[in-house]
C-alpha cells in the first residue's frame, strides 16, 4: 500500500502531462500559423477579420521586436504606429505561412471593422450568437473597459495621454500603475466569432483622415459610452501609444482568385491583359 500511495501521485502526474500534449497541442503551433489560421469569414463579405487582435507573440516572430509597455506573450501588441503596422504587414505578407494561405493580409477600413464588430446588431454595439445585442449594461460580457479592468479614472488617463502627446520623453516615464489590458480572447466572443472588437485596445484601419489614420473599439481605459462599434478618433500614422493594437484583415491575393475562377473568366481577364498589351 504504501508503494502505491508513492506511486499515485507520480501517475497522475503522468497522466496530466498527457493531457497537456493533447490539449495543447494547438498552443505550440508557430505563433504566425497560428495568426493565419484564425481568419474569420464575414458572412456575405468577401474579408475575412483577425479572431482575435494581434499578440505580442505573433508581432515578435514576424518581426524580432517586442514594442508593448504592458508585456504578455497573448495580450495584445500595443505601442505601435500604423506605419509601424504597415512594416508588420509587408514581412507578414512574405512569410511561407501566409503566402500559403492564398490571402492578402492588410488592416480593415473603418466600414469592414464595423460592419464585422456589430456581427448584425441592431444597437450601438455587437450581437452574440445567440441573438442577444450587448448595450452599455452588458458590455463586461464580451469587452474590457473602465469598470471591469482595473484602470484609472477616465479624468487621470485623459491627462496622461495629453502629457505624452506634448512631452516626448514621458514615454520612459512609468504610468502603469493598474492600466493595462487583458489577454485576448478571454471575453465572449460577437455571433461571428470574434473576440475584443470592443475594448481592450483601440484598433488600427487603413481608413484616412486627412492626414490621419481611424483607430476603431475604444479601449480598456475607456467608458462604456466610448465603447460602442461606432466609437472612432484619429492618429497621425506615425503615432504611437500603449492602447492602440490592431487586428488583421485579409482578401484572397489575386493568383488566388485566378485559380478559382472559371474557364470563361480567365479567358475574359487574357483578352483584357491581350488588349492592354497592344
Amino acid at each position: 500500500m504504501k508503494r502505491l500511495a508513492l506511486l499515485l501521485p507520480l501517475l497522475a502526474l503522468a497522466a496530466g502531462a498527457v493531457w497537456l500534449v493533447v490539449r495543447g497541442g494547438g498552443a505550440r503551433r508557430d505563433p504566425v500559423e497560428r495568426l493565419v489560421a484564425e481568419m474569420v469569414q464575414i458572412p456575405g463579405r468577401d474579408f475575412r477579420m483577425g479572431k482575435y487582435e494581434v499578440t505580442q507573440a505573433q508581432w515578435e516572430a514576424v518581426t524580432g521586436e517586442n514594442p508593448s509597455k504592458f508585456k504578455g506573450a497573448d495580450h495584445p501588441v500595443e505601442c505601435v504606429s500604423w506605419d509601424d503596422c504597415q512594416a508588420f504587414l509587408e514581412k507578414l505578407n512574405a512569410h511561407p505561412a501566409a503566402r500559403a494561405s492564398g490571402l492578402v493580409f492588410r488592416l480593415p477600413t473603418e466600414e469592414e471593422w464595423e460592419f464585422a464588430c456589430r456581427a448584425g446588431a441592431t444597437n450601438d454595439y455587437c450581437r452574440l450568437a445567440d441573438g442577444t445585442e450587448i448595450t452599455e449594461a452588458t458590455l463586461g460580457r464580451v469587452a474590457w473597459f473602465d469598470e471591469n479592468s482595473g484602470t484609472r479614472p477616465r479624468w487621470l488617463n485623459s491627462f496622461i495621454v495629453f502629457t505624452e502627446r506634448l512631452v516626448e520623453y514621458v514615454h520612459e516615464v512609468d504610468w502603469s500603475e493598474n492600466v493595462t489590458h487583458k489577454p485576448v480572447g478571454r471575453k465572449e466572443p460577437n455571433a461571428w466569432g470574434l473576440h475584443d472588437m470592443l475594448g481592450n485596445v483601440w484598433e488600427w484601419t487603413e481608413t484616412a483622415d486627412g492626414e490621419y489614420r481611424v483607430i476603431c473599439g475604444g479601449c480598456s481605459g475607456n467608458s462604456a459610452e466610448n465603447g460602442k462599434s461606432s466609437a472612432r478618433f484619429s492618429l497621425s500614422p506615425s503615432f504611437w501609444y500603449n492602447p492602440v493594437g490592431f487586428r488583421l484583415c485579409a482578401t484572397p491575393s489575386p493568383a488566388a482568385f485566378a485559380s478559382h475562377a472559371t474557364p470563361a473568366e480567365n479567358a475574359e481577364s487574357h483578352a483584357k491583359s491581350a488588349d492592354g498589351a497592344e
